[in-house]
C-alpha cells in the first residue's frame, strides 16, 4: 500500500487516473439491459480505431517519470523511514534505527560515535538545522564532563539559531550557565542567568504588537523615542533561572545581590492562577456554567497548579537559603524575607516561612522561641494551624512531655483530619505510654491516609515488636525495606527481628547487607560479632569485634569482649591490656582494676597483683571486694599487712551494713536496734561459739578504732585464722597439675618375694 505523502504525490496520481478514464474510455452500462436502436454515446463521433491503441485501461495509473515526481517519491520514503525510526526509538529497539543513528549512539553511551555522526551532518552546508545538532553535541560533552567544549558548541549553536527563536536561545544560554557552574565560574554563570532573565518581551500600550526587547530594528529608533513612555517590560515567569541566579549570589557571597535577586524573583508572575475567580464563579446561564464546570478539572488547570507549586517551592528554598546570610542573625533575615513576601503576590507563603523560622530555632536549640512562634498559629487558618500543632507535638515529645504532645497532636488532627504526620505523633505519644494497641490504630489510620508514610510503617513495626508480634513486625519492616532498600535503620530492624526469631541464617544475611551500607558503624559491627559469638564461630566473631574496635577503640562492650576472649584462650597478658584500656575509659569503675589484679594472680605475678590491689584500695578505700583480695593475697604471701587489711575489711563491711540498714529504715519506716546493741549481741554469739572466722563476725567490731583494739585484746588472745573468701571477677583459676603431688614409695623388702621370676634379669 502506498504511503500518503502530505506533499500530494499519492493523491495527485490517483486523481489523474480517473481523469484519463473520463476522456477516452467508454463508460460501463449502469444496467444489464441496453435498449436497441439509436444510441447517443460520447464515443460516436470519435475516429475509428480498429486496434484500440488510444484507449488506456480503465484502472491503470500513468507513470510520471519527471524529476519532480522522483523527488516527491524519495521524500515520501524518507518520511516513512523517519516515522519507523521514531517508533523504534519509542519501543527502545535501537538496532532497527537507521535515521536517528546519532541519538541511538547517545542512548547507548557511545558518545564518540554519536559526535562523529552529528559532525558529518553539521558540516553539510545544505542542512538548515545545524544549530540544533550542535546543541545535541554540547549535551553529549556536558554528560562527559567536558564543560569547556560544551560551552563552545552551545555558543556556535547560538550563531546558527534564527533570531525569531528566542525561547530556544534562552534554553541554550541556560545550558551555558550550567556549564559555568560546573566549572566553578560563578561570576560568568551569574551574568548569563541575568542575561536570560532580561530577555523578556516589551509590552507597548495601545494597538501595537509586542516585540522582543533584543530584536527591535534599528529603523524603529525614532518610533521608540516617541513611544518611550508607552512601553513596559513584562516580568517573565522563569523561577528556576531566578533561583539559580540566587545560588550564584550565595556562592559569591554578595548580600545585596541576594536581596535584589529575591525581590526580582517575587516580581515574576505565573501564566495562570489555578485558584482564580474564573473557577469559582456561579453563572445563571446554564451554558456558561457548563463551561466553567468543565474547565475546573481540565488539563490546563492541572498545568497551572503544577506551575504554581513549582514557583512556590523555589521561592521558599530561596528564602530559607538567603535568610541566615543577608543579616547578622538568621531571625532578622527571616523577618526581612517574610516582609517582602507579604508585600508580593505570594503573600500566603509568609505563614509557611514562619514555620521554617520556628524549625530554625529548633536547630539551634532555642526551644522557647520556637514554641512561642508556633503557638502564634493557633488563631490562623486550619492548614497552618495543623502544621504548627504537628511541630509542637513533635517538640514536646522530644522533651518527654507526652501530655502536651498528645494535646497538640489532637489539635492538629482536628484542624486537618487527613494529616498523617499528626496521626504518627499521636501514635508515638501512646507508644511512649505503653499503650501499644491504641498506637497501632493511629499508625494504621496514617497509612490509610498516606500509604507511603514511612514513619507510620516503621513505628508500626516497632509497636508490634514491643508486643512480641514478631511476624507482624517483620512484615512491616520487610515492606519498608522494599521501599527504602538503602535505609540502614530499616535493615537493622529486619536483622534484629530475624535474630529474635532465631533464624540466624537470615539474620546474618541482613547484617551483611547492613555492614555494606554502614561499613564504619562500630555498633553494627559489634552486634554482628555478637551474633557469630552466639553461633560459636569465634573466628568471625573476633573479625567483626576487631573491626568495631578499630573504628571505636573506647567502646566498653567491645573491650570487655576482647578481655573475656583472651582469658578463655589463656592469653592473660593480652587480656590485661584491654582491661587497662577499660580502666582508662571508665576510671570510676572498680571492676576493671580488680580484673587486672586477678589476671596478674592467674599468671603467678603476685607482687604485681598486690600493687594493683593497693592502688585500687587507695582510690576506693571502702570497696569490700578489693579488701577481700588484699586479705587473701597478703595471707597467702604471709605478710604482716594482712591483719591491717582485715580490720579495714571489718570497718567497710560495717559501713556497708549500716548504709543498707539506713536505706531499709528510710524505705520501710520501721526502727531497728542501734549498731552498738547489734555489736554486743554478735560478740556474745562469737565468744560462745568459739569461732574466730572473719566472715562470720561482720558486726562484732565497734565503730571506733580504740574499741577495736580493746576488743581484740579481750576476745582474741591469739592470731585469728582469716577467711578471705571472695568471688573472682574473671572466674575460677584452672587447677594446677597434680602429677607430682605424691611420690611413689619404694616397696617393702619383705614383699620382694611376690615378684615373679620372669621379671628378674637372667
Amino acid at each position: 500500500m502506498a504511503a500518503l505523502d502530505p506533499h500530494g504525490s499519492g493523491y495527485d496520481d490517483y486523481d489523474a487516473a480517473y481523469d484519463v478514464e473520463d476522456e477516452g474510455a467508454e463508460r460501463r452500462p449502469m444496467t444489464a439491459i441496453k435498449g436497441a436502436g439509436f444510441s447517443s454515446s460520447k464515443g460516436r463521433s470519435s475516429n475509428f480505431d480498429p486496434m484500440a491503441t488510444d484507449i488506456p485501461a480503465p484502472l491503470e495509473k500513468t507513470q510520471d517519470t519527471s524529476p519532480e515526481a522522483n523527488i516527491r517519491n524519495l521524500e515520501a520514503k524518507v518520511h516513512d523511514f523517519l516515522e519507523e525510526s521514531s517508533f523504534a526509538v519509542s519501543k527502545r529497539k535501537f538496532q532497527e534505527v537507521l535515521v536517528q543513528l546519532a541519538n541511538v549512539y547517545q542512548f547507548c553511551e557511545m558518545y564518540t560515535e554519536s559526535i562523529n555522526t552529528l559532525m558529518v551532518l553539521v558540516k553539510n552546508k545544505t542542512f538548515d538545522r545545524a544549530g540544533r545538532l550542535r546543541v545535541n553535541i554540547g549535551n553529549i560533552y556536558f554528560k562527559q564532563g567536558k564543560h569547556l567544549q560544551a560551552v563552545k558548541q552551545y555558543r556556535m549553536s547560538l550563531d546558527q539559531i534564527p533570531s525569531d527563536q528566542q525561547q530556544l536561545k534562552n534554553r541554550v544560554l541556560k545550558n551555558i550557565a550550567h556549564c559555568f557552574v560546573k566549572m566553578g565560574q560563578y561570576a560568568d554563570a551569574m551574568k548569563t542567568y541575568e542575561h536570560v532573565l532580561e530577555q523578556t518581551p516589551i509590552r507597548v500600550h495601545g494597538d501595537m504588537c509586542v516585540v522582543p526587547a533584543t530584536h527591535r530594528s534599528i529603523a524603529c529608533g525614532r518610533a521608540e523615542q516617541e513611544m518611550e513612555g508607552m512601553e513596559e517590560r513584562e516580568p517573565g515567569n522563569d523561577f528556576q533561572t531566578a533561583f539559580n541566579c540566587i545560588l550564584c549570589y550565595v556562592a559569591i557571597g554578595e548580600r545585596d545581590r541576594m536581596k535584589r535577586g529575591f525581590i526580582r524573583m517575587l516580581s515574576l508572575q505565573l501564566d495562570g492562577d489555578p485558584d482564580g475567580d474564573k473557577y469559582l464563579n456561579v453563572q445563571d446561564d446554564s451554558q456558561v456554567q457548563m463551561f466553567l464546570d468543565a474547565v475546573k478539572d481540565d488539563q490546563l488547570r492541572g498545568l497551572e497548579r503544577r506551575a504554581k507549586k513549582h514557583a512556590e517551592r523555589y521561592l521558599l528554598l530561596a528564602a530559607r537559603l538567603i535568610a541566615p546570610l543577608i543579616e547578622s542573625d538568621f531571625a532578622d533575615g527571616f523577618d526581612w524575607c517574610i516582609e517582602k513576601i507579604k508585600a508580593s503576590a505570594f503573600n500566603p507563603l509568609a505563614s509557611e516561612l514562619e514555620i521554617h523560622k520556628a524549625l530554625s530555632y529548633l536547630k539551634v536549640k532555642e526551644f522557647k522561641k520556637a514554641v512561642k512562634l508556633l503557638k502564634g498559629f493557633e488563631k490562623k487558618e486550619s492548614h497552618m494551624l495543623s502544621t504548627a500543632a504537628t511541630n509542637l507535638a513533635f517538640l514536646y515529645a522530644l522533651e518527654t512531655d507526652y501530655t502536651q504532645a498528645e494535646e497538640y497532636a489532637d489539635r492538629a488532627i482536628q484542624a486537618d483530619k487527613y494529616n498523617p504526620n499528626a496521626m504518627v505523633n499521636k501514635g508515638n505519644c501512646l507508644l511512649a505510654q505503653d499503650k501499644h494497641a491504641e498506637a497501632i490504630e493511629f499508625y494504621h489510620e496514617a497509612l490509610a491516609v498516606d500509604s507511603g508514610c514511612f514513619e507510620a510503617l516503621y513505628n508500626l513495626g516497632l509497636a508490634h515488636r514491643r508486643l512480641g508480634d514478631l511476624d507482624e513486625a517483620l512484615d512491616c519492616f520487610l515492606k519498608l525495606a522494599d521501599m527504602l532498600p538503602e535505609h540502614a535503620e530499616v535493615v537493622y530492624q529486619v536483622a534484629a527481628v530475624y535474630e529474635e526469631l532465631e533464624d540466624f541464617d537470615q539474620s546474618c544475611e541482613w547484617f551483611e547487607t547492613l555492614i555494606g551500607l554502614v561499613r564504619t558503624d562500630p555498633n553494627a559491627l559489634r552486634h554482628f560479632g555478637e551474633l557469630y559469638d552466639k553461633l560459636e564461630d569465634k573466628s568471625e566473631a573476633f573479625k567483626y569485634h576487631f573491626e568495631a574496635f578499630r573504628y571505636f577503640p573506647s567502646d566498653i562492650a567491645t573491650i570487655s569482649w576482647f578481655g573475656s576472649y583472651y582469658i578463655e584462650s589463656q592469653f592473660i597478658e593480652k587480656a590485661i591490656q584491654y582491661f587497662e584500656r577499660a580502666a582508662e575509659v571508665q576510671p570510676g569503675q572498680v571492676k576493671w582494676r580488680l580484673m587486672i589484679g586477678s589476671c596478674y594472680r592467674r599468671t603467678g605475678n603476685y607482687q604485681q597483683a598486690l600493687e594493683v590491689y593497693k592502688r585500687t584500695h587507695r582510690l576506693f578505700p571502702d570497696n569490700v571486694e578489693c579488701l577481700k583480695f588484699l586479705v587473701r593475697i597478703c595471707t597467702d604471701m604471709d605478710l604482716p599487712e594482712a591483719q591491717d587489711f582485715a580490720v579495714a575489711l571489718k570497718r567497710a563491711e560495717q559501713m556497708t551494713e549500716r548504709k543498707r540498714s539506713a536505706t531499709t529504715r528510710a524505705n520501710s519506716g520501721r526502727r531497728t536496734r542501734s549498731g552498738r546493741t547489734l555489736g554486743h549481741s554478735a560478740s556474745k554469739a562469737r565468744a560462745s561459739s568459739g569461732t574466730n572466722s572473719l566472715s562470720s563476725s561482720t558486726n562484732a567490731f565497734p565503730a571506733d578504732a580504740a574499741a577495736v583494739d580493746a576488743h581484740e585484746a579481750e576476745v582474741t588472745p591469739k592470731p585469728q585464722a582469716l577467711d578471705a573468701s571472695y568471688k573472682d571477677p574473671i572466674g575460677q583459676m584452672p587447677n594446677r597439675p597434680k602429677t607430682a603431688a605424691q611420690r611413689s614409695q619404694p616397696p617393702d623388702e619383705e614383699n620382694w618375694d611376690d615378684i615373679d621370676d620372669d621379671l628378674l634379669p637372667d
